[in-house]
């Protein structure tokens, strides 16, 4: 059995980060959690570690369906 999830399912970017290190550490949290997400971004922010409109900083993406998950976990500390 497969613990992917279907490819019909919407990625969304959950929130971006000014930082690398931050971006991880939340990466990390969800990954103990079991739910799948990546980031995108870091390579681009080591060249230019400017978070504003137009430098996105480092984004976390996840599948919409576990937004409220994912917010629940984020928030616990």
């Amino acid at each position: 059995m497969n613990n992917m999830k279907e490819s019909e399912e919407k990625i969304v970017v959950y929130d971006s980060y000014a930082t690398n290190i931050l971006a991880n550490l939340v990466k990390t949290k969800l990954d103990a959690y079991g739910i799948p997400c990546f980031l995108s971004g870091e390579e681009f922010n080591n060249m230019f570690p400017i978070k504003n409109d137009l430098m996105h900083g480092v984004r976390l993406h996840i599948f919409e369906c576990d937004r409220d998950q994912v917010n629940q976990i984020i928030n616990s500390d």
